[in-house]
């Protein structure tokens, strides 16, 4: 029994690691799991086959534990995909959730409708080809959040405010981490319009996305961490900020946030800077609090 199942673990090991590392999953976490379930799926089918008195081979246990394995990881796998957990979405004033959960991959400045990004023949790309439509802003602050298969895919609105534009536009299903795709991929933009300030929410199509859906509408209210949409099979998400006086980062390309729940931005009303410091404690919520207006969570 213990061969078989060493065998299986490794063979099961050598089909899995290959995807993990394709689709970002996290190579020693794959292994973990991978080699937990196939130590299970073993002992079950020796259960199985000791309760049916049929002996067979070494080589046929192998497979048939291989192929449980596989069958209970793709199980896994989805259930984690296809999650939709309720969030707790802070009350503190003046502060934007992240709209995705992952890994943020990059904290970019746009100046004059410019961001720092460019392939090696020299060719620059400006924020209007990331949002594909146009924004209040030429200067501005983006946050790229990456997902894999393991984050939740559900997307939520970083700030109340009024749907003022919905667009989906059409374009290539590259891989994501050729800097280029993040600009030539098919995407979804949505623009949030509170008061003075648009924030947008850029949904990019990655190499096995092929479906990216909106949950709202064109003029639609929505509030802070409300559902607005979904984009399926590992992807990335980015938000475009306005650049302000005010307005402060709070997050740095490795942090992990989850939608609707993590800070990743601060901001204060009236042009009032308010220091910001990580982690996130009393200091700061005592600081928006005071700054902010009381009548209004989300007053810019």
């Amino acid at each position: 029994m213990v061969r078989s199942i060493l065998l299986a673990t490794t063979l099961s090991l050598v089909t899995t690691l290959p995807l993990a590392w394709k689709w970002q999953l996290g190579m020693r976490r794959t292994a973990v799991a991978v080699a937990g379930l196939s130590v299970l799926a073993g002992l079950v089918i020796e259960r199985i086959l000791w309760s049916l008195r049929a002996p067979i081979g070494i080589e046929s246990t192998v497979v048939l534990t291989w192929l449980l394995t596989l069958g209970a990881a793709l199980g896994l796998l989805l259930y984690r995909f296809f999650r939709d957990p309720e969030r707790t979405v802070p009350l503190t004033r003046g502060v934007i959730v992240s709209p995705a959960d992952g890994e943020v991959v990059y904290v970019r400045q746009s100046q004059n409708g410019m961001l720092p990004v460019s392939t090696k023949q020299g060719r620059r790309f400006g924020l209007s080809e990331l949002t594909k439509t146009p924004l209040q802003m030429n200067d501005a602050i983006v946050i790229g959040i990456g997902m894999s298969f393991l984050d939740v895919h559900v997307n939520r609105a970083p700030i109340a405010g009024r749907i003022l534009m919905k667009r989906h536009f059409s374009g290539l299903f590259g891989s994501l981490r050729q800097p280029p795709m993040v600009f030539s991929n098919e995407r979804m933009t949505t623009i949030i319009q509170h008061a003075s300030m648009q924030v947008a929410v850029v949904q990019i199509a990655s190499r096995l996305v092929r479906q990216i859906v909106s949950y709202v509408a064109e003029g639609q209210q929505v509030e802070r961490g409300q559902r607005i949409g979904v984009i399926r099979f590992g992807s990335q998400v980015d938000l475009v900020l306005p650049r302000r006086p005010d307005m402060r980062v709070t997050v740095e390309p490795g942090d992990r946030v989850t939608a609707g729940e993590s800070i990743v931005a601060v901001y204060a009303s009236m042009g009032k800077r308010i220091p910001v410091t990580k982690p996130y404690g009393p200091d700061l919520d005592d600081a928006l609090v005071s700054s902010t207006s009381a009548t209004n969570p989300d007053q810019p």
